[in-house]
């Protein structure tokens, strides 16, 4: 299940970072909700298109992050759960 395997991408290469059950800031903000608001905390709106760019080339502090297609995916696929 994509959700799943999201949940372990997630664990592994965003969660020092981001907690996925609330909106409070780690070390980047709290993702709770993130596909469900009218704008990411950069004012933009949480398309895909959007948080692929973000993850895969970074935005501020937040470093660009490696993920293969398939694991890309399956991030989305979780995020879309929080």
């Amino acid at each position: 299940m994509e959700e799943a395997r999201g949940a372990q991408v997630f664990s592994q290469k965003c969660a020092k970072c981001h907690h996925p059950t609330n909106t409070h800031p780690l070390n980047g903000p709290g993702l709770q909700a993130i596909t469900k608001v009218k704008t990411m905390p950069s004012g933009t709106p949480p398309t895909d298109e959007r948080m692929t760019y973000v993850i895969l080339h970074g935005r501020n502090m937040m470093p660009a992050t490696q993920l293969s297609d398939d694991q890309l995916s399956d991030l989305l696929a979780y995020l879309h759960t929080l």
